[in-house]
């Protein structure tokens, strides 16, 4: 993930998460009483609108950038904001069996233990607690935007030696149910959702921030090195339907499981 780009990472910038996001929400039921634990809260927009619904919402984020922004523009008088990581979080004996449900939106696919993670937040869950998960569960696209880029005669000098931190999840329903179990959950139910048609100006902001490489591409150039990587991925993924649109091909597994009573 490019950080230094997380002011783009709001509105127009994460308009595939937030619709992804909102037409998963009913997955859980939440209550006026529910305490709530954000494990990747991002720049805060979901954590705050679910703010609203419950007594109260714990947020964490590995990226002070982030936090910075969920902080000055994501506030609730019964939301906090913490720094922490989705592998560890669960060893805050503050934490432990203190929330009613849990949500980790577009995380797991950064940990590069994501069965620590889920135990973690396994942990921090009370007997029969939920949890909601989307994960980026497999796609080309990162993989070939970054050959795009380290074999551009303009970008590749910036993208030498560049490695993706993306762990992408890459398992079926069964083995992700199975993977859930292992880790302690219970009554795992899955579902692979697809990517949505995207705009010019939402996949730039996008690709902006989603791709570490971007990252690399110095200020002054970053407005050309993103008009080449659209035109790019327009003419690779365009979507048939709508001219002017792309379809990546992004594939998310959507997994809501239990701690068991």
């Amino acid at each position: 993930m490019n950080f230094s780009a997380s002011k783009d990472y709001q509105s127009d910038g994460r308009y595939y998460q937030h619709a992804v996001i909102v037409r998963n929400l009913d997955k859980l039921t939440f209550r006026p009483e529910d305490v709530i634990i954000d494990v990747g809260c991002g720049t805060g927009e979901e954590t705050k609108a679910l703010a609203r619904k419950v007594h109260s919402v714990t947020a964490i984020d590995s990226s002070e950038e982030m936090l910075a922004i969920a902080c000055a523009n994501s506030q609730a008088p019964n939301l906090s904001y913490t720094l922490g990581d989705a592998q560890t979080i669960g060893d805050n004996p503050d934490y432990q069996g203190r929330f009613d449900k849990a949500v980790s939106f577009f995380v797991l696919h950064w940990c590069p233990d994501q069965a620590k993670a889920l135990r973690s937040i396994l942990a921090c869950l009370k007997p029969g607690g939920e949890g909601l998960f989307i994960i980026v569960n497999q796609t080309p696209f990162v993989n070939d935007a970054d050959t795009f880029v380290k074999s551009h005669a303009r970008w590749g000098d910036y993208a030498k030696d560049f490695k993706t931190s993306y762990c992408f999840w890459n398992r079926s329903v069964a083995e992700t149910q199975e993977f859930f179990a292992t880790c302690g959950w219970t009554n795992a139910s899955c579902e692979i959702q697809h990517h949505l048609p995207e705009t010019e100006l939402r996949t730039k902001l996008s690709m902006k921030t989603v791709l570490g490489i971007s990252e690399r591409i110095p200020e002054s150039e970053v407005d050309a090195y993103l008009e080449d990587l659209w035109q790019w991925t327009l003419s690779r993924y365009p979507d048939e339907t709508g001219p002017g649109y792309v379809f990546l091909p992004i594939e998310l597994m959507v997994a809501h499981a239990c701690k068991p009573l």
